[in-house]
């Protein structure tokens, strides 16, 4: 479509090549009068260069007279003329020459300018009279009335792609594939006119893109479109469906959602509030079926919930409230299990049952794990040079070596797209989780949910299946206890022969961290983690607490105070002043000091070997800081073994993890980890301990290299999304919506990034700057070096209540005791039913309801 001319070729009297050709004024004509009118240039049309005439040769104006007089001699008025030649006439239309005549002037590139002349007739330069009228009027309503036609008529060929069907308009699939490129597509090619005129209406004249070109930024221009089309049938709203599931449950309030929807941004508040019912069907229905053709396995933690009301009444009053959420984990890549494996479990815990561990065993068990540990402490201590601002390792030559990778995986969990682990909410329920009973109840609830419901489908699911559950330590010990308490019932579901109970890793990494802040804390002289938290200005630290930010602040400071005490022991070692001096040594002589850092600076054989000098030749304090070297390394590689996904690692850990949480006194996680090398060693079959390891540790909700995070933290992480999701909702929220609601996060979840994967607003919220740590590090490390503890020094002994507690190696004697597995052993050695009695005393959970 050719482009209007610019302001100065409309407005005064110059050719389209800016030639001047005289125009004589309309007669009577008065001084303009101030022009208020919209800027023309704004409809960015201009037209194509051409060689024009020149106006001034008389001989036009002798052939144009030359025909007016003919039209007089004919009695013949211009207008009529044309008309008849613009198929006015049936004869004319018909008639070859004419026919010709007319198809080549309206393809004559002359036309537009005639029209626009027309349209705005040309005066002379510098004149301050009045412009003639022309057929301004008449070619404004041909223009306004050829627009509004024609647009009609785009919006109506492009509303089958707007349309959305209600039979599947809340399903993952439709609502996540509708694409603003999708759109921007398909309404420049079924609604160019429209489509050009917003582009130039949207864009200054400067930024416009130019032909055959797409607008930095369409999506105002599809927003327009998609409402004007709304307008026109509430049944075009696909995108608007999209944008009410993202803003109901982005916190946006009743208000301000009704005003969306009267600007025809959103679907209404009451389809919104109506579709949630759906959702949550749909997510249902789709879990069940997915627990049908995959494995799957399912966490539930409890949650606190303040339920809000608008007026508080005596039989209306908010309340602060338990309850307890649950999410489904299904791997669709994951092997299935054999169909036997139900039963292969029973026998095999008979057998393991009578065949318990021993101390000598799990000792073993550390002794042939710990050399892989050690590995990947030398890659940490490594880590923690060659990521230094002074080793500068874009700059160092040997960067890409071998010795400065990663040591291969143990038993490596695969990543990629295939891997994701599918995460599927369940109604969250008003039941606290406070005891037994609670637990009882729970576990027939979610199994109903998930279509348990019947005799039938739970002797079947019973006898051929095996669910694992996956919680912190009291969900575990509980059904733990619940398993063993009805180990004498009458069928395999009674006595959930079909469980298998894992405890969740992030809270296991928490009792870690824990554990650490109780050896370590010290006071502000002993240089313990008091100290830091102090010269940090991390006093919240001071106390350890479950709620807030406090792990992720404690998990944080670890890793500072850990790398401020391994670059002290780089110099040392390496006998430089500063980590820049090894910039020129060879990866392997890096490796080698790596190595020699781990095995005289964090090593229990290094604390012997102190240990076996006389005591005068012995340096205390130099000792206490090999101990925190050693403890806080194999934190960091359980750590970086679950976000890793090196599953074989983190069974590595297992014999160390229970030394420390026997030396520390917390028998609850000492038992837990004895339970788990206790079922795979012992008491599940193969297939099935190969399941947990791979299934039930980690999850990978991205499919990226780096992204696993354990099971429980996926939990954890649910529960926020809970809340914030009841926080939009406002007041007067009870359970039994919260219970429709919350199967429908699953969906709400990927419309949320969904959107702002479109607007390009994920970066917000979703991920954060990490500020520098290097400041925090160098202040640690400059107290640490002003101490003097780093370097060797005879004689220098802790002052008497300044040390801290070897309680790893404490653990280690406590195991050996054989008190600690000896009481273990006595109470789990119990006789288990195997009656499969489907008749007697049996209730099904929709039967106790």
């Amino acid at each position: 479509m050719p482009r209007l001319p610019q302001e100065d070729n409309l407005f005064d009297n110059r050719d389209l090549e800016g030639n001047e050709y005289p125009v004589e004024d309309e007669p009577d004509s008065e001084p303009d009068e101030p022009n208020n009118t919209v800027d023309i240039n704004i409809l960015d049309r201009e037209l194509p260069s051409e060689d024009v005439e020149d106006d001034r040769n008389p001989r036009t104006l002798a052939n144009v007279k030359a025909v007016l007089d003919k039209l007089d001699e004919l009695n013949f008025k211009l207008i009529d003329f044309l008309d008849a030649l613009s198929w006015g006439h049936s004869g004319c239309t018909q008639d070859a020459k004419v026919r010709n005549e007319r198809t080549v002037m309206l393809q004559d590139r002359k036309l537009p300018k005639i029209l626009w002349h027309w349209a705005i007739p040309p005066r002379r330069k510098g004149s301050n009279k009045k412009r003639a009228t022309g057929a301004s009027t008449v070619m404004k309503e041909f223009a306004v009335g050829y627009i509004k036609n024609f647009a009609s008529k785009e919006l109506e060929i492009l509303a089958p792609h707007l349309l959305s069907d209600t039979s599947e308009d809340v399903r993952t699939e439709t609502l996540v594939s509708t694409s603003f490129s999708t759109l921007a597509s398909k309404m420049q090619t079924l609604a160019p006119i429209l489509w050009d005129v917003l582009v130039n209406f949207a864009e200054r004249p400067s930024k416009r893109p130019g032909a055959g070109q797409t607008s930095n930024n369409p999506k105002t221009i599809i927003m327009i479109i998609s409402v004007l089309s709304y307008t026109r049938s509430h049944h075009r709203c696909s995108l608007q469906k999209l944008l009410a599931l993202y803003f109901q449950f982005k916190g946006v309030s009743a208000k301000g959602f009704d005003t969306l929807h009267a600007l025809g941004l959103t679907m209404s508040h009451k389809w919104t509030a109506d579709s949630v019912k759906r959702i949550s069907e749909y997510c249902m229905a789709e879990v069940k079926e997915m627990l049908k053709r995959y494995p799957w396995a399912i966490t539930y933690d409890n949650i606190n919930m303040p339920l809000r009301v608008f007026s508080q009444r005596i039989d209306n009053k908010g309340q602060f409230t338990s309850g307890t959420a649950a999410t489904v984990y299904v791997k669709p890549n994951a092997q299935p299990l054999e169909p036997n494996a139900n039963q292969r479990l029973k026998d095999k815990r008979v057998e393991g049952m009578a065949n318990p561990l021993t101390e000598l065993d799990i000792i073993n068990f550390g002794d042939n794990s710990f050399p892989r540990i050690r590995k990947q402490m030398v890659f940490e201590v490594l880590k923690f040079l060659i990521s230094s601002q002074e080793f500068d390792l874009p700059l160092y030559s040997h960067k890409d070596s071998e010795f400065l990778k990663a040591p291969p995986a143990v038993d490596q969990l695969p990543c990629g797209p295939e891997n994701v682990a599918l995460q599927y909410l369940l109604g969250t329920v008003d039941i606290p989780e406070a005891s037994y009973e609670d637990n009882i109840r729970l576990v027939a609830e979610w199994l109903r949910q998930l279509g348990f419901t019947k005799k039938e489908d739970l002797k079947r699911m019973s006898t051929e299946q095996i669910i694992t559950w996956i919680g912190d330590q009291l969900t575990i010990d509980r059904l733990r206890n619940i398993f063993k308490f009805r180990a004498e019932d009458e069928n395999s579901f009674e006595r959930m022969d079909f469980g298998v109970l894992v405890f969740g890793w992030f809270h296991l990494q928490m009792a870690f961290a824990n554990s650490l802040h109780k050896q370590y804390l010290g006071t502000p002289q002993m240089r313990g983690l008091k100290h830091a938290f102090l010269l940090l200005e991390k006093k919240g630290l001071l106390k350890v607490l479950t709620k807030g930010p406090f792990h992720h602040d404690l998990n944080e400071t670890l890793h500072h105070v850990a790398e401020a005490h391994i670059r002290l022991d780089w110099e040392e070692i390496a006998g430089v002043t500063s980590l820049a001096d090894l910039k020129d040594r060879r990866p392997q002589e890096l490796y080698r000091f790596a190595e020699r850092i781990v095995d005289e600076r964090a090593s229990s054989e290094a604390m012997d070997k102190m240990n076996a000098r006389p005591a005068n030749q012995q340096d205390e304090e130099l000792k206490q800081i090999i101990m925190w070297n050693r403890d806080v390394l194999q934190y960091i590689v359980l750590e970086q073994a679950m976000k890793t996904g090196d599953v074989g690692l983190m069974e590595a850990m297992l014999p160390h993890l229970l030394y420390r949480f026997l030396g520390g006194g917390n028998s609850k996680y000492a038992g837990e980890v004895i339970e788990l090398l206790q079922a795979l060693h012992r008491e599940l079959p193969e297939d099935v301990a190969n399941f947990v390891r791979h299934h039930c540790w980690l999850i990978n909700t991205t499919g990226k290299p780096g992204s696993f995070i354990p099971v429980d933290k996926g939990q954890e992480w649910n529960i926020k999304d809970i809340k914030v999701t009841y926080r939009s909702q406002g007041p007067n929220i009870q359970w039994e919506y919260l219970k429709k609601l919350h199967p429908a996060i699953h969906t709400i979840r990927k419309v949320a990034i969904h959107i702002e994967e479109e607007f390009q607003t994920f970066t917000r919220g979703s991920a954060h700057t990490v500020p520098r740590k290097d400041l925090d590090v160098a202040r640690l490390q400059q107290a640490y070096k002003d101490s003097g503890y780093h370097r060797f020094q005879r004689g220098r002994k802790v002052k008497k209540g300044m040390g801290f507690s070897d309680i790893a190696t404490e653990g280690n004697g406590k195991l050996q005791s054989r008190t600690v597995l000896e009481n273990w052993r006595s109470q789990r050695t119990f006789e288990r039913s195997t009656d499969e009695d489907w008749d007697l005393g049996f209730v099904t959970s929709s039967d106790s309801e």
